[in-house]
């Protein structure tokens, strides 16, 4: 790591995405003085804010990839940037950004195309033969995942169902009827192409309609969204919607709606969008209290927040699920806060300032 703290005549000369490199190589970024000098470089300017949130996701391809020799030959790169002259620090870390942005960037292509959905993380498979008994009754859920467990699910005609924690489908295959009720939570589904048989997935009070494609489905209280990742699909009133004409999405588009609500379409980022699927999420200036109640979702240890000062702080950045502690160790980086383990599966946020 560099040593000593940059100065401000030093971070003038450099761009913001130069300054949140080198912020990025400080060891010590949670400790005096450099915490009390990155927060006032981050409050200058908007400009600085979003180079460290960029900067993040590329230093978390080094921190996801721990077990890549490529990646961790050049974390050690940057890492081991050491008090030299300024010009060959940056040339180092200049090389080992732009090395990394060719990941990250091969990374967000395979998310968006599928490449890394089956065995990016360790996950249940379901398949055909631990089917439930049977798929072509309508009611109840099929498969069902829990807090904290995700799961893959092959169905009898070659679609793919990638289930996110806490999620449920029922599955209703039948008379040549490809349907599906995404009861809570949220899936992606990888649908088999079958012109003579539309695949079709109901929620939220809407219809989604596919015949070889790649989507996103997830049910909020009151409202559903829809991402398209891949082919084409459409978007009806599941009842009651005579004379609505369809909504038709093109890649990379979402349509979210509340329930009784007309809905809107509006163009998404799917690396963040389907980060999920990779076990990462992406923030971008959200209470901390959501975030952690969505990473709460991931892990049977919980992050509690009873500060509501501490709570309203706001996040940017990508983290990955399933580490309550490494969360703690990454927030309390940018954040003036720190992690209390309370018991063996609960863990505070609290304030440094006091």
């Amino acid at each position: 790591m560099t040593r000593g703290v940059p100065n401000r005549a030093e971070l003038h000369d450099l761009t913001p995405a130069q300054a949140a490199a080198r912020w990025l190589a400080c060891e010590d970024l949670d400790q005096p003085p450099y915490r009390e000098a990155f927060a006032q470089w981050l409050a200058e300017h908007q400009d600085n804010r979003e180079a460290w949130a960029r900067g993040q996701r590329l230093w978390g391809v080094f921190e996801t990839g721990e077990d890549d020799e490529l990646i961790a030959a050049m974390a050690r790169a940057a890492r081991q940037a050491g008090p030299e002259p300024r010009s060959v620090i940056w040339l180092r870390l200049i090389a080992a950004s732009l090395a990394v942005a060719v990941v990250t960037a091969t990374l967000l292509v395979g998310v968006q195309r599928g490449w890394l959905g089956s065995r990016a993380t360790p996950v249940q498979v379901a398949s055909e033969e631990s089917a439930p008994a049977s798929l072509s009754a309508e009611g109840r859920p099929d498969y069902v995942t829990g807090r904290g467990q995700r799961s893959i699910v092959d169905l009898p005609d070659g679609t793919r169902v990638t289930l996110d924690v806490d999620s449920s489908v029922d599955v209703a295959f039948a008379d040549g009827r490809r349907e599906v009720r995404l009861l809570t939570g949220r899936a992606f589904f990888d649908v088999a192409h079958d012109r003579a048989h539309p695949f079709a997935v109901r929620a939220g009070g809407r219809t989604i309609t596919a015949l070889g494609t790649q989507f996103d489905v997830q049910r909020t209280p009151g409202a559903v969204r829809i991402v398209l990742a891949e082919g084409r699909v459409s978007v009806a009133p599941s009842l009651g919607g005579a004379g609505v004409p369809p909504i038709e999405l093109a890649p990379g588009q979402a349509f979210s709606a509340k329930d009784g609500a007309a809905g809107v379409v509006a163009s998404v980022d799917l690396g963040e969008t389907l980060a999920w699927k990779q076990r990462v999420v992406e923030f971008r200036d959200q209470p901390l209290s959501e975030v952690a109640r969505l990473l709460n979702r991931y892990t049977r240890a919980q992050i509690v927040i009873r500060d509501p000062e501490v709570a309203a702080l706001r996040v940017n950045g990508v983290f990955k699920t399933g580490d309550v502690k490494r969360f703690g160790r990454a927030v309390s980086q940018v954040l003036p806060v720190r992690m209390i383990a309370r018991d063996a599966d609960t863990y505070e946020l609290v304030s440094t300032r006091r």
